[in-house]
């Protein structure tokens, strides 16, 4: 029986990333790695991975890349032209003959949501519905990785400064979403026109993310609550692009109100394990954090 291939996209960020090596010498999966620039690709290549180039934004770089692909792991960079660039691999994927695709979404995607990702993640996965090709969507909760955007100050000066309020999220490990997509992709007839929202294990505030990184880094971190437009300005005064900066504005708007609190069991679920805890996290990137890795007392 010959392999099945699974090309992925958006090779070279973190969920990808944990998804390739999840995934690497499974057997009977062959793994294909796309990616926009190639000089990102050599890494890949030198782990011994597959790699084509393609770009999301032309449908025409994209025929050889996907020619002989049975799964398609869709994920598409933050941007005002995800739709687009959604449309594009879903065309892609139809015209080769793709045997399912699985789709990297947004936290309660919709065309209704309060946030301007949400509604454009909606509008991928209309166009992945609409393929006639069997699907599995995830809507990963808030990644834990995002919290890194405040390393330097909680390195420098114990603060972690984040526009999250003071209510609880269900944030997960981006690796997770990456482990989590492996175990649908690896059995995809099982996983077909399911949707899930994986999640870490507990809904955790900024303040009490802000007391694990103290245990773990052994030094006080305080959260501070940055008010929304405090955070535009800052990170528009940083140089970061305007439609990036109000996404961040938009999810940090919701996620003050509640939108965020809640966790389910769908990690678990589909892994057969729990997700990791906000405190694993903080020990695997203590270093980001200005600390290293503090052994736990032994009971």
């Amino acid at each position: 029986m010959a392999d099945t291939i699974v090309l992925v996209t958006g090779a070279t960020g973190t969920v990808s990333t944990a998804l390739l090596a999840t995934l690497k010498g499974k057997p009977g999966i062959k793994v294909r790695a796309l990616v926009h620039d190639p000089a990102k690709g050599e890494a890949l290549e030198k782990d011994g991975y597959e790699v084509v180039v393609g770009d999301l934004e032309e449908p025409d770089t994209l025929v050889g890349a996907f020619d002989g692909v049975d799964v398609l792991w869709l994920l598409t960079p933050a941007s005002a032209l995800e739709p687009s660039m959604g449309s594009n691999a879903v065309a892609a994927a139809k015209r080769a003959k793709v045997k399912h695709i699985v789709r990297n979404s947004a936290i309660k995607a919709a065309h209704d949501a309060p946030n301007r990702n949400g509604r454009l993640h909606a509008l991928v996965e209309e166009s992945v519905k609409a393929s006639g090709m069997p699907w599995t969507i995830l809507r990963p909760h808030y990644y834990m990785h995002n919290l890194l955007s405040s390393a330097g100050s909680v390195a420098s000066d114990g603060v972690l400064y984040m526009n999250m309020g003071d209510a609880p999220v269900g944030m997960i490990d981006a690796r997770d979403v990456g482990v989590f997509a492996a175990s649908v992709i690896e059995n995809p007839a099982r996983h077909v026109g399911k949707v899930y929202t994986p999640t870490g294990p507990e809904s955790t505030s900024m303040a009490e993310a802000a007391e694990d990184l103290s245990e773990v880094l052994g030094k006080p971190v305080r959260y501070v609550a940055l008010p929304q437009e405090a955070a535009r300005q800052a990170m528009l005064g940083f140089g970061l692009p305007r439609w990036f900066v109000g996404n961040v504005v938009d999810y940090g708007t919701v996620y003050s109100g509640g939108w965020g609190d809640f966790v389910t069991s769908d990690f678990k679920d589909i892994t057969g394990h729990e997700a990791r805890s906000f405190k694993q996290f903080a020990r695997d990137f203590a270093p980001a954090f200005g600390g290293s890795v503090r052994e736990e007392p032994h009971a």
